[in-house]
């Protein structure tokens, strides 16, 4: 991509790279959440930035089904879903496993005992019902809940087409406040390592929901930028804060609020940091290019390599300034690896494809 498109941020009707550079923000707040909670730091407001990738990822799926309908096929596209997202997938849970069991091997404060259901519990995506797998990968609580949502994207899209936005809204919005509550009235487990996709619907809709106003009345994507957007995202995010504060099972139906304040406040940020330094687009959409195995591998190096053999004091800066020294040796790391799984997803796909 050329500097010129890079740093074009005249309008967001024409300009797609925020979602690259939102995706990019957003992986850096994740992965150094979660390394500040690895070593028992903590800070207000981390956590809920995985949130994004649910909008972007229905955002997303829906442009493409848009900009290519004339020629789209299904099963290109769920065979292009298990290339892309599904072995990348089944690689780092392989890699998860090995990792736990050499960390279990070189240090007493590891230990991981391996067992095959809790492997076939990740590579079948029913990790989220066997609490005994969770520790292997905490944060992959995620792939089970996008994997679930892509295979109900088929039904969502026609939704939207045959009924327009906000019968998608209701109707997810109704299965999400629906199946939390029945959640709560059978006294499942209260965390999102045993979420269900269906708990996340309203935010993937969400996204499918702005990827159809681009393509239908695009001028009114603009109202995502500008001062009042972002401070509706301030606003959302603290009733998201008080909702789950103070109001009885709050924490449980307060994350559409968090995921659409989280959303509107990162979007413009990036895209007033973008406007004044047009490296920090460039290096957010690097950074982006390699977030889904960052993603993916971040949480076992981090617990059974790293924090076992290398401890910090208790300090948020010193704390804050080696997680961001691992966010960039974590990205090298997925660059190397990334080249040969890229080549190999790429020709099982192409063959597919060609079959076709």
């Amino acid at each position: 991509m050329s500097k010129s498109v890079m740093t074009d941020v005249k309008s967001i009707i024409v300009d797609l790279t925020w979602m690259d550079v939102l995706k990019g923000a957003a992986i850096i707040t994740v992965l150094l959440g979660n390394w500040t909670r690895c070593y028992k730091v903590h800070f207000a407001g981390w956590g809920p930035w995985v949130q994004v990738f649910f909008i972007l990822s229905g955002f997303g799926l829906t442009l493409s089904y848009f900009s290519k309908k004339s020629n789209w096929s299904w099963r290109r596209w769920a065979w292009r879903r298990i290339t892309r997202i599904v072995i990348p997938y089944v690689i780092a849970v392989i890699l998860s496993f090995i990792l736990g069991i050499l960390g279990s091997y070189l240090y007493s404060s590891v230990d991981m005992k391996f067992s095959w259901t809790s492997l076939l519990a990740y590579l079948t995506f029913t990790r989220n019902f066997y609490p005994a797998s969770w520790d292997w990968n905490v944060p992959l609580w995620f792939m089970s809940v996008i994997i679930g949502l892509y295979i109900s994207f088929p039904v969502l899209i026609k939704i939207l087409e045959k009924w327009g936005p906000w019968v998608l809204l209701l109707i997810s919005a109704f299965v999400t406040c629906g199946t939390i509550t029945v959640a709560v009235l059978i006294r499942g487990p209260m965390s999102h390592q045993a979420d269900l996709f269906s708990f996340w619907m309203v935010q993937f809709s969400l996204g499918m929901v702005l990827a159809y106003v681009r393509d239908s009345h695009p001028q009114k994507l603009r109202n995502l930028i500008g001062l009042e957007a972002f401070f509706l995202g301030v606003g959302l995010f603290a009733f998201s804060w008080g909702l789950r504060t103070y109001l009885p099972f709050g924490k449980l139906y307060n994350d559409v609020f968090t995921s659409i304040g989280v959303f509107l406040i990162l979007l413009n940020i990036c895209w007033m940091s973008r406007s004044q330094v047009p490296a920090t687009g460039e290096v957010l959409s690097t950074l982006a290019s390699k977030s889904y195995l960052m993603y993916l591998l971040h949480s076992p190096i981090m617990y059974f390599l790293i924090e076992p053999f290398f401890k910090l004091p208790r300090n948020s800066v010193i704390v804050t300034a080696f997680g961001s020294i691992y966010i960039v040796a974590l990205f090298f790391l997925c660059y190397f690896i990334s080249q040969p799984v890229d080549k190999f997803t790429s020709w099982l796909y192409r063959k597919y494809s060609a079959a076709e």
